[in-house]
């Protein structure tokens, strides 16, 4: 129904556009060159941080500050994206144009392993610091959580209208607010656009899945000679994913297992296989001696219930082997998951007096998707056991156990029964804010109020019941009537419980299914209220210039509720199981900005400025903390500009982080207390800690930017960059805690659960505050712009290199990653170079994805695995387009192909919770896909 509703908005935007056909030629042209000074401020480091922000109607607002003062350079480092070459780069989603950048590209999506709960939402990662350290703003302004670890999904924004992104990094926090630890994404709105625009497209991949449709249509209206003016943008997406199993990669059962030989530990190799069976596997008996309870290891039961030998393959372990009767594992999850997604957004302002401007705005988003999660299925971990006197139980085995002395027997089953374990996530994001802006002589005033909600609905269907499940496989013969029963219900007959037959694919009766598989649903609603002004402008004429100020406050509330089914929380099901939580808190900010110019055309110095913030911020569950910054900009001669920053910059634990009550996952892991064998499907209990207190970083950024006057268009800029973060929070992960706790840390132990045999049975998940996190590293970033022949040829290229990518738990040594691009996504090296020629007609734009090669796992040597080395990757995509003439209007016909090359990711399996053979993060998964559509604007 969400759909058929953005669908209806969708049809009222149209009508509104009819009319905006009509609107001024004037006011299309204004549009025009506000967007062309967006597209040519992205080719331009320097110039970008001032030109890039023109607005239509001539105020300039400095990236990376919010003093807004024409002429300053902030010292923070901002990367400027326009429109055009978002579109060129990935004309997909916002999503994957922003994963082009190389400080970007470890974001969550839709892609395999990343988590079954997210529902496909994209959420942007700064410095591959996590996504609740990049804060993430819509013009300036902060918006809901779509999801309950605090993030916000970039699919919801109205991408149609977006004329630039800039993304400031390094710590920001005491200019935009809390949580800009790793830096701040601001996605600015061509808010004065007028016209009529949109986009049509469809996607496929070479192999004839992945099929992709997307539309977006925006129009804008002028009303009242021009002072008031509305805007509408409405956005529909659907991509249905690639199957698992649909690469040849994704075939071959790349993975891990134990090396019999010692050295290595473990060797890497195709066609690992899970031990299991879908129609059930003996491995062992109990209650005779070892011999006979061993007899009947290795007893598989095929369709029908016929009793068969398994083959363990060439070589085993206890939960692993190589080729043989075993599980691909491999063959569980999508290689994409399907998506469907829908947006609208409106804007309304009117100027009261030529000072005085109203505004509102709102946003509707969202978004549906049902993804492959796993089998229902008993391991090692947890197998079913099998009484002798099972009414199912084939009589000769029956009599064999009888013989041997042996009482019972352990299985292993894969259930296929009605398919797959599935989760759907269903989300609804609103959101609405009334503002003004206002003018006293030269100081602006705005003071704005917004409300945000948003409802996800999670569900684990097909689940299995545990305890039901127990009880249904105990099944016997009711002696007084000679029916197939549950033992349960000889001593309570009016248990309801249906017997469950394990022997056989197909053996479970419908009966049984219902009996024993269910919903685990949890329904969240997030909500958050936002209060904010902001006072700027010149302070006074300083010695140099003069000096500009913003200052401000910011009150706000956050929320979130939620509600579950009656049996999750007591740990009923198989996957899922969410607990009820709900939990509050609220937020008071005031800052103050200050630009001073220090000295101007003197020896050696052509402009010096200082960029000096303070921020306190008052949380009440955690109390008061304070944030600043002091920046200078020093540019000695005209074509060169030295910038850098010292800043103290906080996070304070999310919602989730705090209260949530428990959702359980899987984890997979090797295991050295038990001779390094691979453990699959462990549950994983996520909880929050009411005991954490707000992360504190220090970040130092200082870098330069070259624009030399005999180049002409050419720009580049290199910025180094540190923070490190003390009490940061995290959750250790589950390898982590693996080895760490066989290594003695006690803090890692806490998380490790194990029963008598010393097998693992569970992980405790939850946040703590770690000792600290360092980052360092280098960004790179080059343009060039000049006209060739009849059009304009742009270059761009930026990198990244990673110096330090360490993280210390309490107890234990740190552990830098930097260069691990197995197990992590950390790079050493990662860029992006861009080549773009447009003529009035014609178009044509090539770009060059490198990711870098490096360490399997730095915590792993040789002796320890064969794999020490993944190579990097080069991908190239391509663009050509075509422009008609047709009149006053324009429209551009492209047709855009990503990984050109077909470029296979290179094999290196991951410690995800379900095995996947490579890094789906950093390196395309997805092969070659095609993208044809149109652009138009009237």
């Amino acid at each position: 129904m969400k759909f058929i509703a953005i669908n209806r908005t969708l049809a009222g935007t149209a009508s509104l556009l009819a009319l905006a056909l009509s609107a001024p030629v004037a006011a299309q042209t204004v549009s025009d060159d506000s967007e062309a000074v967006a597209v040519e401020a992205a080719e331009t480091p320097d110039e970008a941080v001032a030109d890039a922000s023109a607005e239509p109607a001539g105020d300039i607002v400095v990236t990376g500050s919010r003093v807004p003062r024409a002429g300053f350079t902030a010292p923070t480092p901002v990367t400027v994206l326009g429109n055009d070459q978002l579109v060129k780069s990935s004309p997909s989603t916002l999503a994957e144009s922003l994963r082009q950048l190389p400080a970007l590209t470890n974001m969550s999506g839709p892609q395999r392993n990343s988590g079954t709960t997210m529902g496909g939402q994209s959420f942007l990662n700064l410095r591959s610091l996590g996504a609740t350290r990049t804060l993430t703003l819509l013009d300036g302004r902060r918006v809901v959580s779509t999801n309950l670890t605090g993030s916000v999904d970039l699919n919801v924004l109205p991408a149609g209208i977006v004329q630039r992104i800039e993304v400031v990094t390094g710590g920001a926090s005491a200019a935009y607010g809390s949580d800009a630890v790793a830096g701040v994404v601001n996605f600015i709105l061509d808010k004065e656009f007028t016209g009529v625009k949109g986009e049509v497209n469809a996607g496929i991949a070479e192999q004839g899945d992945n099929q992709e449709f997307r539309a977006t249509l925006s129009g804008g209206l002028s009303f009242a000679d021009g002072r008031g003016h509305i805007l509408l943008s409405g956005e529909y997406f659907k991509n249905k994913g690639i199957k698992t199993g649909a690469r040849k990669w994704a075939r071959q059962g790349y993975g891990f297992i134990a090396n019999p030989g010692g050295n290595p530990a473990q060797t890497l190799e195709q066609n690992v296989l899970t031990v299991g069976s879908f129609g059930g596997l003996i491995t062992t008996g109990a209650g005779g001696t070892a011999a006979n309870n061993a007899f009947f290891r290795g007893i598989q039961f095929l369709p029908g219930g016929i009793a068969a030998p398994y083959n363990f393959g060439t070589r085993t372990t206890s939960t692993q082997q190589i080729g043989g009767d075993g599980i691909p594992s491999e063959l569980i999850q999508e290689i994409n998951r399907p998506l469907e997604r829908g947006s609208v957004f409106g804007r309304a302002s009117f100027d009261v007096s030529d000072n005085f401007t109203l505004y509102a705005e709102g946003l509707y988003g969202a978004s549906t998707s049902t993804v492959d999660n796993s089998w229902n299925r008993h391991q090692t971990s947890n197998p079913i056991t099998i009484r002798r006197d099972n009414a199912y139980l084939s009589p000769a085995i029956r009599d064999e156990m009888i013989a041997r002395g042996v009482t019972s027997l352990t299985m292993l089953r894969f259930s296929p029964e009605r398919g797959m374990v599935k989760t759907k996530v269903d989300s609804e994001t609103m959101r609405g804010v009334f503002g003004f802006d206002a003018k006293f002589g030269s100081l602006t005033l705005d003071a704005y109020y917004q409300y945000g909600r948003t409802v996800q609905d999670n569900a684990t269907l097909n689940s299995e019941i545990v305890t039901r499940f127990t009880q249904a496989v105990d099944a016997v013969v009711n002696p007084a009537n000679d029916e197939i029963v549950c033992r349960s219900t000889l001593t309570n007959p009016n248990d309801g419980c249906v017997p469950f037959n394990v022997f056989g694919v197909g053996a479970p009766s419908e009966a049984a299914l219902d009996y024993t598989r269910g919903t685990s649903w949890s329904h969240a609603v997030i909500e958050q209220e936002v209060a904010a002004i902001n006072l700027a402008g010149p302070l006074a004429e300083g010695w140099a210039g003069p000096i500009s100020f913003a200052v401000g406050g910011e009150y706000r509330k956050e929320r979130a509720n939620v509600t579950t089914d009656g049996i999750s929380p007591t740990g009923a099901f198989l996957f899922g199981n969410p607990s009820p939580w709900s939990g509050r808190y609220n937020v008071k900010e005031a800052y103050a900005e200050l630009v001073v110019p220090l000295l101007r055309d003197v020896p050696l110095v052509r402009e010096l400025d200082l960029n000096a913030a303070g921020r306190i911020t008052d949380y009440s569950t955690s109390g008061s903390v304070k944030t600043w910054k002091v920046g200078l900009s020093y540019k000695p001669f005209d074509d060169l500009r030295f910038r850098g920053t010292r800043s103290r910059d906080i996070r304070a634990p999310n919602l989730s982080e705090l209260f949530q009550a428990g959702r359980q996952n899987i984890s997979s892991v090797d295991d050295p207390v038990n001779g390094g064998i691979r453990v699959i499907g462990i549950p994983t209990l996520n909880t929050g800690n009411p005991d954490l207190k707000p992360e504190i970083a220090d970040t130092l950024t200082f870098g330069a930017i070259y624009s030399p006057s005999w180049l002409p268009g050419f720009n580049v800029s290199v910025d180094y960059y540190d923070i490190k973060i003390d009490d940061a929070i995290g959750t250790i992960a589950a390898q982590t805690a693996v080895d760490q706790c066989f290594d003695g840390v006690a803090a890692a132990c806490a998380v490790v659960v194990r029963d008598g045999s010393n097998n693992i049975i569970r992980f405790n998940a939850f946040p703590i505050n770690l000792a600290s996190a360092k980052v360092n590293g280098v960004d790179i970033e080059a343009g060039y712009r000049t006209s060739v022949g009849q059009g304009t040829l742009s270059l761009r290229a930026l990198a990244a290199y990673i110096g330090k990518q360490e993280q210390t738990t309490p107890g234990a040594a740190p552990i830098d990653r930097a260069g691990e691009v197995g197990l992590s996504n950390f790079p050493r090296w990662q860029g992006v170079a861009q080549v773009n020629y447009d003529t009035d007609r014609i178009g044509g734009f090539l770009q060059m994805r490198y990711v870098g090669g490096g360490r399997y796992d730095v915590t792993r040597g040789p002796t320890a695995i064969d794999l020490q080395h993944i190579p990097a990757q080069a991908y190239l995509d391509g663009q050509i387009s075509f422009k008609p003439d047709v009149g006053d209007g324009q429209i551009e016909m492209f047709l855009n192909v990503r990984n050109i090359l077909s470029n296979d990711p290179p094999i290196n399996p991951s410690a995800g919770n379900v095995p996947v053979a490579v890094n789906t993060t950093l390196h395309d998964s997805f092969g070659r896909l095609f993208r044809a559509g149109i652009r138009f604007k009237f």
